[in-house]
């Protein structure tokens, strides 16, 4: 099944800022793991970090024998139409699914901080600028990234840099007094949240420049990117849990917002919230917006259709429509953390795996 959709080129340097968009979002709400960890969430924080880094290192191994082909092309091109058709949408359910968990981000996070809003408001105000995106196309996406990414991250440290001025960092000690147990334990809700949830971008290999393979260019942008974001999210993290004891941390829905609503620096500095709230919004809808432009990729590639834009508004419909069926409460996107990894693990490890093996094995007989 070809893909008719046109090669579009974006830059390493998009895909940098692409990267880190992706790892934003309700990341920057939610500390998972704080139940099983408690003060040490940040160490788990960061081991769990090595999943984004094997997620697309692993796809990108089979793609990097087949420039310039998308991930559907590949496994149509190598694995019997049956098998290639589910795995594909494989690949669909998962992304659809964190597209429909992203949505609930707002829908919930946005009922919470304004009650007197309907939620839908703000899928409204998700889905259209996205639909109006995927027409624009890739390239407008990655240079919106591009611009707007390092802005929000100089905010997002300069909230937390003032946060850190008031704080007593007594709540970090003792450093693993239960040992390693408990830390590896609360690295499992990270591991999908937010480093699973990078695989959208394992996806646009296609798109960036084709250059020697042995320079793994694109292996060192995202892997950077991918170090970049830990380190935004990890500090967020510890500026958070120096700012309330363990008990307090671990009954709290959204400790990060709680930490930047309490700066107070004289009478001059105070509820800076709205900044924090910028942020969560922009990083979402880039979040949002990766991850509907591959589900509109792969469903192209699929139904041989030249224009994404085809797809989108019956997509976006969809997703409108079902994410308060599939999520009618706040608790479900809070309980499907762990659930929702444990069901992409063969997606994320064993497809891409065994994706390599064929494929270096039906190459090596086509040379022979």
């Amino acid at each position: 099944m070809s893909n008719n959709i046109p090669k579009k080129i974006i830059s390493y340097r998009q895909i940098f800022f692409l990267t880190v968009g992706q790892l934003g979002g309700a990341a920057i709400l939610y500390m998972p793991g704080t139940i099983e960890a408690g003060r040490n969430v940040w160490i788990s924080f960061i081991i769990a970090s090595l999943i984004g880094y094997i997620v697309v290192y692993l796809l990108y191994l089979p793609l990097s024998l087949n420039p310039g082909k998308s991930v559907t092309e590949v496994l149509n091109e190598y694995w019997p139409k049956p098998i290639s058709i589910l795995v594909n949408l494989y690949y669909l359910f998962f992304l659809y699914i964190l597209c429909l968990l992203v949505l609930s981000d707002v829908y919930y996070f946005g009922k919470i901080t304004m009650p007197e809003t309907p939620g839908y408001v703000f899928m409204i105000f998700l889905l259209v600028p996205s639909i109006y995106a995927v027409k624009l196309g890739l390239e407008t996406i990655a240079r919106f990234s591009e611009f707007v990414v390092p802005i929000l991250a100089i905010l997002f440290l300069g909230l937390y840099a003032l946060a850190l001025q008031q704080k007593e960092f007594v709540n970090l000690l003792p450093i693993m007094a239960d040992g390693i147990k408990p830390v590896i334990a609360g690295a499992i809700p990270n591991m999908n949240f937010p480093f699973a949830q990078i695989l959208p971008i394992a996806f646009l290999y296609q798109y960036v420049p084709q250059d020697n393979p042995k320079e793994t260019r694109y292996l060192k942008t995202t892997f950077l990117a991918i170090f970049a974001g830990t380190l935004l999210l990890a500090i967020s993290r510890v500026v958070t849990v120096g700012t309330f004891s363990e008990d307090f941390l671990k009954v709290m829905v959204f400790p990060q917002f709680s930490t930047i609503r309490v700066i107070e620096l004289g009478d001059f500095i105070e509820r800076l919230d709205f900044i924090f709230l910028a942020i969560f919004y922009a990083t979402t809808f880039l979040k949002f917006v990766i991850t509907y432009y591959v589900i509109n990729q792969i469903l192209s590639n699929l139904l041989n259709i030249k224009e994404l834009k085809s797809t989108s508004l019956p997509i976006a419909v969809l997703l409108a429509v079902a994410m308060p069926l599939c999520i009618p409460r706040f608790d479900v996107v809070v309980n499907s953390v762990v659930p929702y990894f444990i069901i992409s693990i063969p997606l994320l490890f064993i497809v891409p795996i065994l994706l390599l093996i064929t494929v270096k094995i039906k190459d090596k007989n086509k040379k022979n």
